[in-house]
């Protein structure tokens, strides 16, 4: 089976407050292992938040898949806020395989979201999502996979 890692990046050309899609590539890889370790190299699985570092001048967003069919990016404006966002469409496969990140500590506050990693037709790729996913588990971290009814 095959993994491909999609990859939109929108960047702000300078003088400009706006946002624009530069860039979307489709990567394949032979197995999810891999796949993950191209994504965790802009995504964090540990931590508080999704994007690595505070990118003021890029926005990344990824998801890896089972199928090459590309998918659309697109830029939106978060309601009551100034900040654009870049998202991906909603997924249309049978399986979401997702991460929930819980944030309790005191210190930190309240924080809770839940991050989209792969999209998927096949019951098998969600083993494989589950069986790399395990080790990174915590009290923060836990990964679910949702089915499409």
């Amino acid at each position: 089976m095959k993994y491909y890692l999609h990859r939109a990046v929108a960047n702000k050309p300078k003088g400009t407050k706006k946002f624009k899609i530069t860039e979307y590539t489709i990567q394949e890889f032979e197995s999810f292992k891999k796949a993950l370790e191209t994504f965790m190299k802009d995504f964090l699985i540990e931590g508080d938040r999704e994007q690595k570092g505070f990118a003021t001048e890029k926005k990344i967003a990824m998801r890896i898949t089972t199928t090459k069919k590309k998918i659309r990016a697109r830029l939106y404006k978060l309601p009551l806020s100034q900040y654009q966002a870049l998202a991906l469409n909603p997924p249309t496969s049978k399986y979401r395989c997702c991460r929930e990140y819980l944030e309790t500590d005191p210190e930190y506050g309240m924080v809770h979201d839940i991050f989209l990693i792969l999209e998927t037709n096949y019951q098998k790729a969600c083993d494989d999502f589950l069986y790399e996913m395990k080790k990174y588990e915590d009290k923060r971290n836990s990964f679910f996979i949702e089915v499409e009814r």
